[in-house]
């Protein structure tokens, strides 16, 4: 699929997969299920093809001449875009408005391959699913390019070093949180500029966009959380959330609708947004802290885990009301400190089932059956089960314990194989799937970040990415075709495969330690986040800094 120049032509509406009614079987098309796929019509043919995954897609356009004529290149975008976001994005950046803003230009840097998309971007311009051609085209030129360059389009500054720093969902804002300062920032004609700075009010600020990234919510460690819109051109606070005492963190849930705040004092409450204005809907009691709440994908259940108590607790929207659905325990039993402390939670992308990490050297699956939630499956490890995550797709699960290793486990009805260990020589500090669930990148305390790949069912070692100091983040870009991370050695480095092997395409200098570093939605951008210091007697200020992706060649073929 990747090979050779990209040619979009408009779907011919006869064929259009998602114009055919398949809620329905007729009898007709019932009896073609036994006979050979070849022989079925092509209006049931196509429905097939367009739930393929892109390999398998483009596999069948090279192997059968009758395919080749059906396969349309919006079928292979939307298969594409599927496979790298399962879940769906419900304010995708990549509109026409933007497209001809600033894409356009941007597209045709990269040589003869983005020139052409342009061309043949510019005529289906109107097609209902343009913005997944366009995120198909723009990671295909990212793809092919063998060296890239990052140009500085913004820095944001701080006076104290920055923990976290993001894009919204929609690529339109950035949200940079540091010790004692959250700014949101967005962009002015090309360039990323300072929009609001936060007061501060208190300690161990948090902050998070809503899905569609129109509202941000912070909290400052105080007994408050508070809600900021964007509207009319400007961020206004628009709700304040009161605890009677400090608040440790807050999160929308997926539809935006939902809030969780959760607290010191054994409580985390949600809040609706219901005609202009959000409402108490529930408080759910913790024996201690809450430290820490997810919602699950479709928003209907929620869990939450008090980390100096060996319970969780998972709550369910039934009826417009939430509800607790279930108590759920670790053993306190095992030979490690504070056993029965839940550290984790995930749901799977489907909602259906929850996996849990504990000190007791455990993670758990729990599924949920007839409105309760029971216990699958219990994955032993020698050591403290730290963080735990489903891949995009559900086939799989990532556990790290503390004891220099990640695994990945084969995930099926509520069972897990173990299908790979990976050893780091000190500490992981972070695991995670990329957006197609065909990666996974592993970070250490040993200098090191590794890359791991899924072939033919199998997990193997792509690359062992080597800083000269501990690396501290790491994010795959939206296709999942490019990997950054960030160093305490001051560089950020760009990896991507190149004819089939993962090399380096460019590295960033800083002038302190990389804290943070994220792709934008679209994956055109990057932003870092460093550290603030002091060198020869001179303060350094953490910064804040957007990068623009370019290709480095100037040749006229890749």
């Amino acid at each position: 699929m990747g090979e050779g120049t990209l040619h979009i032509q408009p779907s011919r509406e006869g064929l259009n997969p998602s114009s055919l009614n398949t809620g329905e079987q007729s009898p007709e098309k019932a009896k073609f299920v036994s006979k050979d796929i070849t022989t079925l019509p092509d209006e049931l043919l196509i429905i097939i093809l367009s739930n393929l995954s892109p390999k398998h897609l483009a596999v069948c356009q090279r192997v059968n001449r009758r395919w080749q004529g059906l396969i349309t290149n919006h079928m292979l975008a939307r298969s594409f875009y599927r496979h790298c976001h399962p879940s769906g994005q419900r304010n995708h950046p990549l509109t026409i408005e933007r497209y001809h803003s600033s894409i356009r230009d941007w597209l045709r840097g990269f040589s003869n391959l983005g020139r052409e998309s342009v061309v043949q971007l510019d005529e289906v311009s109107q097609h209902k699913h343009f913005h997944e051609l366009l995120f198909f085209s723009m990671a295909k030129v990212l793809a092919k390019a063998r060296e890239l360059t990052c140009q500085n389009v913004g820095t944001i500054e701080h006076s104290n070093s920055v923990c976290d720093a993001s894009f919204s969902p929609d690529g339109n804002h950035l949200l940079s949180v540091c010790f004692d300062r959250i700014k949101i920032s967005g962009p002015v004609d090309g360039r990323w500029q300072e929009k609001i700075t936060v007061p501060p009010s208190g300690s161990e600020r948090k902050a998070s966009f809503s899905p569609d990234g129109n509202r941000v919510v912070t909290t400052f460690g105080n007994r408050a959380a508070k809600i900021w819109e964007f509207a009319d051109g400007e961020w206004q606070k628009k709700a304040t959330f009161e605890h009677s005492i400090q608040v440790n963190n807050a999160r929308f849930s997926p539809d935006g609708r939902h809030l969780v705040t959760f607290s010191d004092r054994c409580a985390a409450k949600i809040w609706e947004f219901a005609d202009g204005e959000w409402q108490k809907k529930a408080t759910i009691g913790h024996p201690c802290s809450v430290d820490n709440a997810y919602f699950s994908p479709d928003g209907n259940h929620l869990v939450t885990t008090a980390l100096r108590n060996k319970s969780t607790k998972i709550c369910g929207l039934v009826n417009g009301h939430w509800q607790e659905e279930a108590t759920i325990e670790h053993s306190d039993q095992a030979p490690f400190v504070y056993s029965g402390w839940v550290r984790d939670a995930s749901f799977s992308p489907d909602g259906q089932y929850l996996a849990t990490a504990s000190n007791d050297g455990t993670a758990k699956i729990w599924k949920f059956v007839d409105g309760q939630w029971k216990e699958t499956a219990t994955i032993e490890h020698t050591a403290i089960v730290a963080n735990v995550c489903f891949s995009p797709d559900g086939n799989y699960l990532l556990t790290i314990p503390l004891d220099c290793t990640v695994k990945i486990w084969k995930f099926v009805d509520g069972q897990c194989q173990n299908k790979a260990t990976i050893q780091h020589s000190k500490r992981v500090e972070k695991a995670c799937f990329s957006p197609d669930g065909n990666h996974v990148v592993t970070i250490s305390y040993d200098h090191t970040a590794q890359i791991w790949g899924l072939v033919d069912g199998r997990w193997l070692k792509k690359v062992t990415i080597q800083h000269s100091g501990i690396v501290r983040d790491a994010s795959f870009s939206p296709d999942g075709k490019h990997l950054v991370t960030a160093s305490d050695d001051h560089t950020t480095q760009i990896w991507g495969p190149v004819s089939g092997q993962w090399q380096k395409k460019a590295s960033i200098g800083h002038h302190n330690s990389v804290y943070c570093v994220n792709f934008s939605p679209d994956g055109t951008h990057l932003v870092t986040a460093t550290s603030a210091g002091i060198r020869c007697n001179h303060i350094i200020k953490a910064e804040v800094t957007i990068w623009m992706l370019k290709n480095k060649e100037n040749g006229d073929d890749f």
